[in-house]
């Protein structure tokens, strides 16, 4: 330790940090955006948003529950865009 008027002592820790600045952790929001933008991007899919009455959401909850078979909402909805909407006639 010097004093103020000791020229000769130097200083073992420099006045700044020396591990630098450190990066801030990300937020659990930025987690989950990173973890779908790499989803999506490893299985080729694009989000599409739709609203829809609450009445109409619960049938399908129902609906995939019951007779899903394990699928999720996505793939039950992607199977009856395909059969039904985009199917050629």
């Amino acid at each position: 330790m010097s004093t103020a008027t000791d020229t000769k002592t130097i200083d073992l820790l420099p006045d700044y940090d020396l591990a630098g600045e450190r990066p801030r952790k990300p937020t659990s929001k930025e987690l989950a955006a990173e973890r779908a933008r790499r989803y999506k991007a490893a299985h080729g899919v694009k989000a599409f948003t739709v609203q829809l009455p609450p009445d109409l959401i619960a049938e399908v909850d129902a609906f995939v529950k019951l007779k899903g078979k394990g699928k999720t909402k996505s793939q039950v909805i992607e199977k009856l865009i395909r059969t039904q909407l985009l199917r050629v006639r």
